[in-house]
């Protein structure tokens, strides 16, 4: 091998060491900055709350001290579980109906026609109107709160599922059947990478209006469940509490995000493949 052979494959490599020490020294610089804007957020709570406003605003070691007292009970946990149910269910549901929703109509030009103008004035209803209305319907448990979710997240992921689908180049639909491929393949292959960000951006967004959805049906009406905790711990004046309530529902956000995420960048990962790969 020559020198003119090697210069390039090594001038290669430094520049992929160097890209990656971007990418790292980035990343870092991020996660820095994330933990400062906290600490800042976090002092200024810390010390600027006087004692006189102590009751209402409460301080950041107070509400860690409450939290660390309600995860080491066991009733709190009981809130947790009832809510996660309510949240689990009616996200799964009203995901898998606006992701069938959303793709049938995304491929038939005249179901969307047709059905458009009902699903908007849905649309256009408040949920925290609809949330009495199931109650009446469905009663105080657990029922009445899975219709709140489901239908929270059913509008997000059906709108982006759709308008995913809309934004298919059917230039590759229609070349991808020239080549052979069956309807199963040309959706497996072309149609859902296509639409797949569009769809994840849904399934990620739901995910707080989820549990919105929950705690709007807790507040309502419910005797368990972490929508029900703040309410009373709002209505008793306990601020800590009510802050750790807070902090858990961000958490169950978080945490869910966290896993949607992960499930995007596996079910994503034909972005890295070579066209080579993309066989039918």
């Amino acid at each position: 091998m020559t020198a003119v052979d090697v210069k390039p494959n090594a001038n290669f490599a430094h520049e992929s060491i160097r890209a990656h020490r971007r990418r790292a020294n980035r990343n870092l610089a991020i996660y820095v900055s994330r933990f400062a804007i906290l600490v800042a957020i976090l002092a200024t709570w810390q010390f600027g709350v006087s004692d006189a406003s102590l009751p209402y605003f409460s301080r950041p070691t107070l509400i860690a001290g409450r939290l660390a007292e309600l995860l080491s009970g066991e009733t709190i946990y009981r809130h947790i579980y009832v809510t996660l149910t309510e949240i689990v269910l009616g996200y799964v549901l009203g995901a898998l109906i606006g992701l069938v929703l959303g793709f049938v109509l995304g491929r038939s030009p005249f179901l969307s026609s047709v059905l458009q103008p009902y699903i908007m004035a849905l649309y256009s209803i408040p949920k925290i109107a609809l949330a009495p209305v199931f109650i009446v319907w469905l009663g105080l448990g657990i029922a009445s709160k899975v219709a709140v979710v489901l239908l929270s997240s059913f509008f997000l992921v059906f709108f982006n599922t759709y308008s995913g689908l809309l934004g298919v180049n059917e230039e590759f639909v229609r070349l991808a059947r020239l080549m052979g491929a069956s309807w199963t393949h040309t959706i497996g292959r072309v149609v859902l990478p296509a639409a797949a960000p569009q769809i994840f951006i849904g399934l990620k967004t739901a995910v707080p209006y989820a549990v919105i959805g929950a705690v709007i049906g807790e507040y309502i009406g419910a005797n368990e469940g972490l929508g029900f905790f703040i309410l009373y711990a709002s209505q008793t004046y306990d601020v800590p509490s009510l802050f750790s309530g807070i902090i858990l529902l961000v958490c169950i956000v978080f945490v869910v995000n966290v896993g949607l995420t992960r499930i995007e960048r596996r079910f994503m990962h034909w972005r890295n493949l070579g066209p080579q790969t993309l066989t039918f």
